[in-house]
């Protein structure tokens, strides 16, 4: 572990010591936590090789304690797809390594994995820090807006595969109503792995501001050095969030990333433009839309770039029903239609749920 972490962490552990947690009136209390995601799918892609499907798209357990009113802990289970293969390395006969392309991301179903588990310390009202396996704040302001998240991931999760959680600390600050920021110390790997063996880590900050009622902006940034050979560039991100919300009549946001060096590879850039919206229309029933545009640099000119067959765009609409709380039921469709010609238009139906506590 870097020592800028180790450091943030010790100092962490003292504040928590230091803290003044004695109150007759407290009792400490705790309550589980559990997220079910799930999907019906109707495949209406020409010459799809598949026409039904049936999946779980995300699966939490866990439990959260307040053991004072300034700390609290929380652990949660993730049943998702997180195993992932590492770096393939092949030689011929004469030592020589050979380029080899790993197209393998994940690996068995339902495979369960630690997701988050961190202590927090909330001395009062404007500042809040965590430590361990936490949430990171990248795209969790822009989930929360959209709302949807049962039916489809935001932008950043969905085609930068970026992880919700990882190994660290971060601090929230609120200023006032109108502005607050958050800074990150994390080992930028997600909380799938402890650390690398180059030991790198991520720095990420963002900043909140809500001028007025309804009206809410963020900024963020992170930044990963990268001391693998195989891998040196500096990995980027930069996204600008903007939403407003009428009371719960009607919302619309729209949301800008860009990220640098994907996967801290040289010169290979990945943007794009998410707008989404939904209107109430009775108790309980919400319509809802979204427009993703995903676009990717060319390389020396050349217009069939590094990501071509990837980049395209995303329509998302649909109607949205809960009929009790915790319980969300959606009929959705989703399609995507890629830059590249010869690729089909994707066509899906989708029967979308989710329960939680």
């Amino acid at each position: 572990m870097k020592p800028a972490l180790l450091a943030a962490l010790v100092f962490f552990s003292k504040c928590i010591a230091t803290a003044q947690t004695s109150d007759s009136t407290f009792k400490p209390n705790g309550k589980p936590i559990i997220q079910v995601f799930g999907n019906f799918d109707y495949n209406a892609t020409n010459n799809a090789k598949k026409t039904y499907g049936f999946w779980f798209g995300r699966a939490h357990f866990g439990y959260e304690y307040q053991f004072s009113k300034q700390i609290s802990g929380k652990i949660i289970i993730d049943a998702g797809r997180p195993t992932t293969v590492g770096q393939i390395e092949v030689e011929d006969t004469s030592g020589n390594s050979l380029d080899v392309t790993n197209k393998s991301k994940e690996g068995s179903y339902y495979t369960m994995t630690l997701k988050f588990a961190s202590i927090e310390w909330k001395p009062n009202s404007f500042v809040r820090i965590q430590a361990g396996g936490v949430l990171q704040n990248h795209y969790i302001t822009q989930e929360k807006f959209w709302g949807y998240r049962y039916v489809a991931p935001t932008f950043q999760d969905k085609y930068y595969g970026l992880p919700s959680g990882d190994l660290g600390i971060i601090g929230y600050f609120s200023l006032n109503e109108m502005l607050g920021f958050d800074i990150a110390l994390t080992n930028g790997e997600g909380f799938r792995f402890d650390q690398d063996e180059y030991g790198d880590v991520k720095i990420a900050g963002g900043i909140d501001f809500n001028p007025i009622k309804g009206l809410q902006t963020r900024f963020y940034t992170d930044y990963t050095k990268s001391d693998n050979p195989l891998k040196p560039a500096e990995q980027q991100l930069f996204s600008i969030f903007a939403g407003y919300k009428f009371d719960d009549k009607f919302r619309i946001g729209a949301e800008y990333n860009y990220r640098k060096n994907h996967l801290n590879i040289n010169k290979h850039n990945l943007y794009g433009l998410s707008v989404y919206g939904s209107v109430s229309v009775v108790r309980n029933v919400e319509l809802f839309g979204r427009f993703d545009q995903l676009q990717a640099n060319t390389i020396n000119g050349n217009a069939q770039s590094w990501y071509y067959s990837g980049i395209g765009n995303a329509y998302i609409a649909g109607i949205h029903y809960n009929p009790v709380k915790g319980v969300n039921i959606s009929l959705n469709y989703q399609g995507w239609k890629p830059k590249e010609s010869s690729i089909n238009f994707q066509n899906h139906l989708v029967l979308s749920f989710e329960y939680k506590l």
